[in-house]
């Protein structure tokens, strides 16, 4: 009778198990890109979705390996689970620019004056201390108990894993068949075209909605840095040097005299309108600010606009980073990619950078602060690269207020004829 008892329980442990197993799989399934139409509104980065999954996935090995396995697996895995406990709680709390957590605190909250958001921030932060500590003393004791040959294999095992996740598997394909930087830029390009990335939009850097092991925009980067940095300078072209400067200028759009002191200044035409562009380097980043005397209004269309990259490779066109009058930054790629039989075709990629800065201001007339991180850019100090700055104010509009025209309140080169600029090295 206990016997049957024992077999009755084992049996709806494993049907528990194999649910919960399912339904963490689904989410790591998800998680890896599977369906990338279904994560558009998706307010987390790739890596918490993949431990969520993992928060179903654990529980269900650790009910369907009860008899079947060691102690020290159930043991391990539950270590794994409660680390997992601990490290999305974190995130939640101290996560970057893609996490999300808002919420109304009600009239308890209009009464004390709390912010509701930052309170459930302080909660998860909380919750990922405490099970922090005690994921840590259970990897403790856990450890202590393991022989020295356990230990080794323990440490072995997370030299492999560490290996795997940070080298292995964001490195770039190894294909069987010899391939430069222009074809690895068409098939990255390809890559992104085929499994329905490039319709996903949002505020996110491309990047982030990759699984870690498919980092297509950070191998699509590293191709063309790789081209950047060994562009030439045309035959009887001279490149604008621009200068190093000790102490980078602060990005709020205020193009102060003092902290810009030193740096390279560029007249845009036409030159009646006065506008001009600053730029400098400190070796990490290029700083550009641009000054628009003839822009005075507060609301409407403004835009400082920073071409690069122009005409690198046959597959990408350009990269342009755009600062707006409220300060926002987006960089966007003209990427092309081959169509089988078909002519190539062409695709506008969105928020690809990260680290890029941005700042505006009206004070009297319009001020534009622009900051590029020189890795994240792919430019190359001591090597020339083409640029084009160009900014927009408001459009020309009819008495109906009806639009005619779009305005130009300063340009220096051109898309066909750039300026060429190359940042001091140290």
């Amino acid at each position: 009778m206990a016997a049957m008892k024992q077999a009755s329980v084992a049996g709806r442990h494993d049907i528990f198990g194999i649910i919960v197993l399912m339904i963490g799989a689904g989410i790591l399934a998800l998680g890896s890109g599977i369906a990338p139409h279904l994560l558009e509104d998706s307010n987390a980065p790739m890596w918490v979705l993949l431990a969520s999954g993992a928060l179903f996935a654990l529980p269900g090995l650790m009910l369907l390996s009860q008899g079947r396995m060691p102690a020290w697996v159930q043991t391990l895995l539950g270590n794994c689970l409660l680390t997992l406990f601990a490290v999305i709680p974190a995130w939640v709390a101290w996560g970057g620019d893609s996490r999300a957590f808002s919420g109304s605190g009600g009239l308890l909250g209009l009464i004390l004056g709390l912010n509701f958001a930052n309170l459930g921030r302080l909660a998860f932060a909380v919750a990922a201390l405490i099970m922090g500590l005690v994921a840590l003393f259970a990897w403790t004791a856990w450890i202590a108990r393991l022989g020295w040959a356990g230990r080794a294999c323990l440490l072995a095992g997370a030299f492999l894993a560490a290996w795997l996740l940070l080298v292995a598997m964001p490195a770039e394909p190894r294909w069987p068949d010899s391939v430069d930087a222009h074809e690895r830029l068409a098939r990255y390009a390809l890559m992104v075209e085929d499994e329905g990335w490039s319709r996903i939009g949002g505020r996110h850097p491309r990047r982030w909605y990759y699984p870690p092991w498919r980092n297509i925009e950070q191998w699509t980067k590293a191709a063309r840095s790789r081209l950047a940095a060994v562009r030439a300078l045309p035959a009887g072209q001279a490149a604008l040097l621009v200068p190093r400067i000790a102490t980078a200028p602060m990005i709020d759009g205020a193009i102060g005299e003092a902290e810009w002191l030193g740096a390279l200044r560029v007249a845009l035409a036409p030159e009646a309108l006065g506008s001009s562009v600053r730029a400098a380097g400190d070796g990490r980043r290029l700083y550009l600010a641009a000054d628009v005397p003839a822009d005075t209004t507060a609301d409407g269309f403004d835009q400082f606009r920073v071409w690069f990259h122009i005409g690198l490779s046959p597959w990408l066109a350009n990269e342009r980073a755009l600062v707006d009058r409220s300060g926002g930054v987006n960089v966007l790629r003209a990427t092309r990619f081959p169509w089988g039989d078909n002519p190539p075709r062409s695709r506008t990629d969105w928020h690809i950078y990260e680290k890029a800065a941005g700042a505006s201001s009206l004070d009297g007339h319009r001020r534009f602060e622009l900051a590029l991180d020189l890795d994240e850019a792919g430019i190359v100090p001591g090597v020339a690269f083409p640029l084009w700055l160009e900014i927009e104010g408001d459009p020309v509009r009819d008495a109906n207020r009806k639009f005619t025209a779009r305005s130009n309140l300063g340009q220096a080169g051109s898309y066909e004829v750039p300026l060429w600029f190359r940042v001091a090295a140290d």
